[in-house]
Protein backbone atom coordinates (compact mmCIF):
# COMPACT_ATOMS: atom_id res chain seq x y z
CA UNK A 1 0.00 0.00 0.00
CA UNK A 2 2.56 2.67 0.87
CA UNK A 3 3.88 2.14 -2.74
CA UNK A 4 0.39 3.96 -3.98
CA UNK A 5 1.17 7.51 -1.61
CA UNK A 6 3.84 8.58 -4.06
CA UNK A 7 1.39 8.70 -6.06
CA UNK A 8 -1.35 10.27 -3.83
CA UNK A 9 1.38 13.11 -3.27
CA UNK A 10 1.50 13.66 -6.66
CA UNK A 11 -2.39 13.96 -7.12
CA UNK A 12 -2.57 16.69 -3.85
CA UNK A 13 0.08 18.65 -5.43
CA UNK A 14 -1.91 19.04 -8.68
CA UNK A 15 -5.05 19.56 -7.05
CA UNK A 16 -4.90 21.85 -4.03
CA UNK A 17 -2.62 24.44 -6.13
CA UNK A 18 -4.15 27.55 -7.65
CA UNK A 19 -2.97 29.91 -9.99
CA UNK A 20 -0.64 32.56 -8.74
CA UNK A 21 -1.91 35.96 -9.44
CA UNK A 22 -1.67 39.26 -7.48
CA UNK A 23 -5.08 40.34 -6.98
CA UNK A 24 -7.04 41.68 -4.45
CA UNK A 25 -9.46 38.70 -3.11
CA UNK A 26 -11.22 37.70 0.20
CA UNK A 27 -10.26 35.36 3.17
CA UNK A 28 -12.19 32.04 3.00
CA UNK A 29 -11.70 28.97 5.56
CA UNK A 30 -10.94 25.83 3.80
CA UNK A 31 -11.44 22.37 5.55
CA UNK A 32 -10.72 19.32 3.12
CA UNK A 33 -10.77 15.50 3.83
CA UNK A 34 -9.02 12.87 1.35
CA UNK A 35 -10.57 9.21 1.75
CA UNK A 36 -9.14 6.02 -0.14
CA UNK A 37 -10.14 2.45 0.62
CA UNK A 38 -7.52 0.50 1.80
CA UNK A 39 -5.32 3.02 3.05
CA UNK A 40 -2.83 1.81 6.04
CA UNK A 41 -3.74 5.14 7.49
CA UNK A 42 -7.09 7.64 7.73
CA UNK A 43 -5.41 11.12 6.53
CA UNK A 44 -6.65 13.84 8.34
CA UNK A 45 -8.66 16.44 7.55
CA UNK A 46 -7.35 19.69 7.57
CA UNK A 47 -8.50 23.60 7.41
CA UNK A 48 -6.53 26.02 6.14
CA UNK A 49 -7.12 29.74 6.01
CA UNK A 50 -6.59 31.00 2.13
CA UNK A 51 -7.23 34.13 0.09
CA UNK A 52 -9.51 33.84 -3.61
CA UNK A 53 -10.54 36.50 -5.59
CA UNK A 54 -14.35 36.99 -5.83
CA UNK A 55 -16.23 34.80 -7.52
CA UNK A 56 -13.44 32.59 -8.20
CA UNK A 57 -14.64 30.17 -5.76
CA UNK A 58 -17.46 28.95 -7.78
CA UNK A 59 -15.23 28.02 -10.76
CA UNK A 60 -13.59 24.54 -10.56
CA UNK A 61 -11.32 25.52 -13.63
CA UNK A 62 -9.86 29.14 -11.70
CA UNK A 63 -8.95 26.70 -8.70
CA UNK A 64 -5.87 24.80 -10.08
CA UNK A 65 -2.26 25.91 -10.60
CA UNK A 66 -2.03 26.67 -14.59
CA UNK A 67 1.17 24.34 -14.71
CA UNK A 68 -0.39 21.45 -13.37
CA UNK A 69 -1.08 18.47 -15.71
CA UNK A 70 -5.14 18.51 -14.64
CA UNK A 71 -7.51 20.32 -16.59
CA UNK A 72 -11.51 20.45 -15.72
CA UNK A 73 -13.98 20.21 -18.49
CA UNK A 74 -17.48 19.83 -18.87
CA UNK A 75 -18.30 22.57 -16.26
CA UNK A 76 -22.12 22.94 -15.48
CA UNK A 77 -24.17 25.41 -13.52
CA UNK A 78 -27.31 25.02 -12.63
CA UNK A 79 -29.30 26.71 -9.67
CA UNK A 80 -26.14 26.69 -6.87
CA UNK A 81 -24.67 23.86 -8.12
CA UNK A 82 -21.96 23.32 -10.13
CA UNK A 83 -20.35 19.91 -11.82
CA UNK A 84 -17.73 19.18 -13.65
CA UNK A 85 -15.58 16.72 -15.22
CA UNK A 86 -11.86 16.41 -15.73
CA UNK A 87 -8.85 14.54 -15.97
CA UNK A 88 -4.76 14.69 -14.82
CA UNK A 89 -2.39 13.14 -17.27
CA UNK A 90 1.00 12.01 -16.05
CA UNK A 91 3.45 9.59 -18.63
CA UNK A 92 2.50 6.48 -15.95
CA UNK A 93 -1.48 6.88 -16.37
CA UNK A 94 -4.63 8.66 -16.42
CA UNK A 95 -6.57 9.82 -13.47
CA UNK A 96 -10.53 10.87 -14.25
CA UNK A 97 -12.16 13.32 -11.66
CA UNK A 98 -15.99 14.44 -11.33
CA UNK A 99 -17.28 16.30 -9.00
CA UNK A 100 -19.67 18.75 -7.58
CA UNK A 101 -20.03 21.88 -5.91
CA UNK A 102 -23.17 23.66 -3.72
CA UNK A 103 -22.82 26.73 -3.14
CA UNK A 104 -24.50 29.16 -0.62
CA UNK A 105 -23.96 32.71 -0.04
CA UNK A 106 -20.91 32.93 2.57
CA UNK A 107 -20.18 29.06 2.25
CA UNK A 108 -19.79 26.01 -0.19
CA UNK A 109 -19.16 22.63 0.23
CA UNK A 110 -17.98 19.67 -2.59
CA UNK A 111 -16.93 16.17 -3.27
CA UNK A 112 -14.40 14.81 -5.90
CA UNK A 113 -14.06 11.28 -6.57
CA UNK A 114 -10.98 10.28 -8.64
CA UNK A 115 -9.95 7.26 -10.26
CA UNK A 116 -7.16 5.52 -12.98
CA UNK A 117 -3.79 5.62 -12.99
CA UNK A 118 -1.24 7.31 -10.99
CA UNK A 119 2.75 6.89 -11.63
CA UNK A 120 1.52 3.30 -13.03
CA UNK A 121 -0.48 2.16 -9.74
CA UNK A 122 -4.71 1.82 -9.84
CA UNK A 123 -6.17 4.71 -7.83
CA UNK A 124 -9.29 5.51 -6.40
CA UNK A 125 -10.16 8.23 -4.01
CA UNK A 126 -12.16 10.87 -2.41
CA UNK A 127 -12.07 14.25 -1.46
CA UNK A 128 -14.74 16.51 0.46
CA UNK A 129 -14.48 19.76 1.29
CA UNK A 130 -16.24 22.61 3.23
CA UNK A 131 -15.58 25.98 2.98
CA UNK A 132 -16.97 29.20 5.03
CA UNK A 133 -15.75 33.32 3.84
CA UNK A 134 -14.32 35.14 6.99
CA UNK A 135 -13.89 38.45 5.49
CA UNK A 136 -10.97 40.18 5.10
CA UNK A 137 -8.84 41.63 2.00
CA UNK A 138 -5.85 40.11 1.22
CA UNK A 139 -3.19 39.44 -1.90
CA UNK A 140 -4.83 35.85 -3.98
CA UNK A 141 -0.67 35.16 -4.22
CA UNK A 142 -1.35 34.18 -0.45
CA UNK A 143 -3.38 31.43 -1.13
CA UNK A 144 -0.44 29.56 -3.93
CA UNK A 145 1.81 29.19 -0.57
CA UNK A 146 -0.97 28.17 1.88
CA UNK A 147 -1.28 25.36 -0.39
CA UNK A 148 2.46 24.77 -0.99
CA UNK A 149 2.98 24.63 2.91
CA UNK A 150 0.45 22.15 3.29
CA UNK A 151 1.75 19.87 0.50
CA UNK A 152 5.18 20.33 2.25
CA UNK A 153 3.54 19.32 5.74
CA UNK A 154 2.27 16.33 4.46
CA UNK A 155 5.06 15.16 2.60
CA UNK A 156 7.14 15.57 5.78
CA UNK A 157 5.37 13.76 7.92
CA UNK A 158 4.76 10.74 5.18
CA UNK A 159 8.72 10.76 4.61
CA UNK A 160 10.16 10.97 8.52
CA UNK A 161 12.03 8.25 8.89
CA UNK A 162 13.25 8.17 12.13
CA UNK A 163 12.05 5.42 13.83
CA UNK A 164 12.47 3.07 10.38
CA UNK A 165 13.89 -0.19 11.06
CA UNK A 166 14.99 -2.33 8.25
CA UNK A 167 11.62 -3.92 7.23
CA UNK A 168 9.89 -0.65 7.40
CA UNK A 169 12.22 1.09 5.12
CA UNK A 170 11.56 -2.18 2.74
CA UNK A 171 8.04 -2.22 3.42
CA UNK A 172 7.94 1.84 1.68
CA UNK A 173 10.60 1.19 -0.49
CA UNK A 174 8.59 2.74 -3.26
CA UNK A 175 8.45 6.17 -1.45
CA UNK A 176 12.09 6.45 -1.74
CA UNK A 177 13.75 4.63 -5.03
CA UNK A 178 11.13 5.00 -7.70
CA UNK A 179 12.04 7.35 -10.88
CA UNK A 180 9.93 10.04 -8.98
CA UNK A 181 10.22 9.12 -5.44
CA UNK A 182 8.34 11.14 -2.96
CA UNK A 183 10.77 11.49 -0.47
CA UNK A 184 13.58 12.38 -1.82
CA UNK A 185 17.30 12.18 -0.83
CA UNK A 186 16.71 8.35 0.81
CA UNK A 187 17.94 5.86 -1.46
CA UNK A 188 21.30 5.36 0.15
CA UNK A 189 19.78 5.18 3.46
CA UNK A 190 17.23 2.65 2.45
CA UNK A 191 19.86 0.29 0.83
CA UNK A 192 22.56 0.24 3.13
CA UNK A 193 20.25 -0.65 6.10
CA UNK A 194 19.23 -3.37 3.42
CA UNK A 195 22.40 -4.59 2.50
CA UNK A 196 23.67 -5.06 6.33
CA UNK A 197 20.82 -6.38 7.70
CA UNK A 198 19.13 -9.06 4.84
CA UNK A 199 22.22 -11.48 4.52
CA UNK A 200 22.13 -11.99 8.53
CA UNK A 201 18.75 -11.81 9.65
CA UNK A 202 15.73 -14.12 8.11
CA UNK A 203 13.01 -11.67 9.06
CA UNK A 204 14.64 -8.73 7.66
CA UNK A 205 15.35 -11.67 4.62
CA UNK A 206 12.01 -12.98 4.19
CA UNK A 207 10.54 -9.44 4.37
CA UNK A 208 12.83 -8.22 1.44
CA UNK A 209 12.00 -11.76 -0.70
CA UNK A 210 8.08 -10.84 -0.43
CA UNK A 211 8.63 -7.44 -1.32
CA UNK A 212 10.69 -8.01 -4.21
CA UNK A 213 8.01 -10.75 -5.31
CA UNK A 214 5.19 -8.40 -5.86
CA UNK A 215 6.72 -4.98 -6.74
CA UNK A 216 9.35 -6.49 -9.81
CA UNK A 217 12.44 -6.72 -7.39
CA UNK A 218 12.36 -2.88 -7.26
CA UNK A 219 14.90 -3.02 -4.36
CA UNK A 220 17.34 -5.37 -5.79
CA UNK A 221 17.28 -3.18 -9.21
CA UNK A 222 17.81 0.06 -7.31
CA UNK A 223 20.39 -0.97 -5.12
CA UNK A 224 22.08 -3.11 -6.78
CA UNK A 225 21.16 -5.92 -4.68
CA UNK A 226 23.26 -9.72 -5.35
CA UNK A 227 20.13 -11.66 -4.09
CA UNK A 228 22.00 -14.80 -4.86
CA UNK A 229 24.97 -14.19 -2.45
CA UNK A 230 22.59 -12.46 0.19
CA UNK A 231 20.49 -16.35 0.08
CA UNK A 232 23.80 -17.69 0.16
CA UNK A 233 24.50 -15.64 3.46
CA UNK A 234 21.39 -15.54 5.32
CA UNK A 235 21.01 -19.87 4.78
CA UNK A 236 24.60 -20.00 7.27
CA UNK A 237 22.08 -18.71 9.88
CA UNK A 238 19.46 -21.18 9.73
CA UNK A 239 18.42 -22.78 13.22
CA UNK A 240 15.56 -24.10 15.11
CA UNK A 241 14.16 -20.53 15.53
CA UNK A 242 14.07 -19.37 11.96
CA UNK A 243 13.68 -22.94 10.50
CA UNK A 244 10.29 -21.85 8.95
CA UNK A 245 11.32 -18.73 7.93
CA UNK A 246 14.35 -20.26 5.93
CA UNK A 247 13.42 -23.62 5.13
CA UNK A 248 11.84 -22.71 1.82
CA UNK A 249 14.73 -20.68 0.42
CA UNK A 250 17.84 -22.83 1.87
CA UNK A 251 16.66 -26.62 1.06
CA UNK A 252 20.16 -28.04 1.47
CA UNK A 253 20.55 -26.16 4.76
CA UNK A 254 17.24 -27.06 6.28
CA UNK A 255 17.90 -30.66 5.33
CA UNK A 256 21.17 -30.76 6.54
CA UNK A 257 19.69 -29.10 10.10
CA UNK A 258 16.47 -32.18 10.39
CA UNK A 259 19.34 -34.98 9.82
CA UNK A 260 21.52 -33.20 12.57
CA UNK A 261 18.68 -32.71 14.75
CA UNK A 262 17.58 -36.47 14.42
CA UNK A 263 20.78 -38.04 14.86
CA UNK A 264 21.68 -35.62 18.02
CA UNK A 265 18.18 -37.42 19.19
CA UNK A 266 18.80 -40.88 17.77
CA UNK A 267 22.46 -41.23 19.39
CA UNK A 268 20.84 -39.53 23.52
CA UNK A 269 18.60 -42.57 23.07
CA UNK A 270 19.15 -45.88 25.00
CA UNK A 271 19.16 -49.64 22.99
CA UNK A 272 20.05 -52.62 23.94
CA UNK A 273 22.81 -54.61 22.80
CA UNK A 274 21.66 -56.84 20.60
CA UNK A 275 19.22 -54.27 18.64
CA UNK A 276 21.60 -50.86 18.82
CA UNK A 277 22.49 -50.75 15.28
CA UNK A 278 19.15 -52.08 13.70
CA UNK A 279 17.14 -49.18 16.16
CA UNK A 280 19.75 -46.60 15.73
CA UNK A 281 19.34 -47.09 11.89
CA UNK A 282 15.18 -46.98 12.28
CA UNK A 283 15.36 -43.76 14.23
CA UNK A 284 17.50 -42.21 12.14
CA UNK A 285 14.92 -43.14 8.84
CA UNK A 286 12.17 -41.71 11.21
CA UNK A 287 10.29 -45.45 11.66
CA UNK A 288 10.33 -45.85 15.28
CA UNK A 289 7.13 -47.00 16.27
CA UNK A 290 6.94 -44.89 19.33
CA UNK A 291 6.87 -41.67 17.45
CA UNK A 292 4.53 -40.12 14.34
CA UNK A 293 4.65 -38.32 11.67
CA UNK A 294 3.83 -34.46 10.87
CA UNK A 295 2.49 -33.27 8.02
CA UNK A 296 5.89 -33.18 6.55
CA UNK A 297 6.56 -36.76 6.93
CA UNK A 298 9.63 -35.85 9.19
CA UNK A 299 9.23 -37.26 12.80
CA UNK A 300 8.14 -35.21 15.72
CA UNK A 301 10.51 -36.54 17.93
CA UNK A 302 13.03 -34.36 16.24
CA UNK A 303 11.33 -31.82 13.76
CA UNK A 304 12.60 -28.22 14.81
CA UNK A 305 10.54 -26.39 17.07
CA UNK A 306 8.56 -29.27 18.26
CA UNK A 307 9.14 -31.24 21.63
CA UNK A 308 10.35 -34.36 21.71
CA UNK A 309 7.90 -37.32 22.72
CA UNK A 310 8.68 -39.90 25.48
CA UNK A 311 9.45 -43.32 24.69
CA UNK A 312 10.15 -46.74 26.79
CA UNK A 313 13.63 -46.00 25.88
CA UNK A 314 14.20 -42.82 27.64
CA UNK A 315 15.71 -43.13 30.80
CA UNK A 316 14.33 -39.77 32.24
CA UNK A 317 10.96 -40.96 31.31
CA UNK A 318 11.93 -44.03 32.98
CA UNK A 319 13.26 -42.65 36.14
CA UNK A 320 10.05 -40.74 36.70
CA UNK A 321 7.92 -43.12 36.34
CA UNK A 322 9.60 -45.31 38.43
CA UNK A 323 9.55 -42.11 41.42
CA UNK A 324 5.82 -42.19 40.99
CA UNK A 325 5.32 -45.83 41.60
CA UNK A 326 7.53 -45.68 44.50
CA UNK A 327 5.26 -42.63 45.63
CA UNK A 328 2.02 -45.02 45.59
CA UNK A 329 3.85 -47.59 47.15
CA UNK A 330 5.15 -45.91 50.34
CA UNK A 331 3.03 -42.37 50.60
CA UNK A 332 5.46 -39.80 49.96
Amino acid sequence: MNKRLTAILAMITGLLSTAACAVPGEYWEVTSKMEMPGMPFAMPATTVKVCIPPGEEKDPRRMRDKKSNCEFTDVKTSGNKVSYKGKCVEKDGTMNMEGENTYERDSYHGIMHMTGKSQGHDMDMKMTSSSKRIGGSCDSEELVKKMQAQTKEMTDKMCDTSDFDTRKWIGSASMFITPQPACQGKKEALCDAVRKDSPRDAGTYQTLVSSEKSNGNLITKACGLDMAAITKSVCKTLNGKNYSQLSASCPADAKAYREYERRKGCEGRSYTAQTKAEDFKKCMSGMNADESSDDSGQSEAFAPDKPGKSSANNPAADVLEGAKKLKGIFGF
